[in-house]
């Protein structure tokens, strides 16, 4: 792949964090990983660059990844990043407010990996090619 693709995934379970990484970096993908909102941040400051798509819950440890949402959209400087929600939190009301906050995309737990990876080959208008 020419241009490097990076994708943070913003989730405070080790174990899903893990999941998501292996199917995307297989595609050749750099992945950087964040537990919570002070790690989202402090990461995107410390590259100095900007991320092209943020996978992220919706509940994390002490935080709601609605308000970490609306946050990133606040700052200039990543506004325009997609977020790409992976929650099992799926009902209307969720959906409806992720709506509100203009997400790339909506998935459900557990991971099903065809999903993930057609959902961020849209979001960031890619083809990553079939598996081995």
């Amino acid at each position: 792949m020419s241009e490097e693709i990076k994708v943070m995934i913003v989730e405070d379970s080790h174990t899903v964090r893990y999941e998501v990484k292996m199917i995307l970096s297989k595609k050749g993908i750099i992945i950087i990983e964040a537990a919570n909102e002070l790690g989202m941040f402090n990461l995107m400051e410390e590259y100095g660059k900007r991320v092209d798509l943020i996978i992220m819950d919706l509940v994390l440890k002490n935080e709601n990844g609605f308000d970490l949402i609306s946050k990133l959209k606040a700052r200039e400087k990543y506004k325009d990043i997609p977020v790409l929600i992976l929650t099992e939190q799926a009902d209307k009301d969720s959906v409806l407010k992720a709506r509100e906050l203009q997400v790339a995309g909506y998935l459900k737990k557990p991971i099903k990996k065809d999903e993930l990876l057609e959902r961020v080959c849209t979001v960031l208008n890619r083809n990553f090619g079939t598996d081995e």
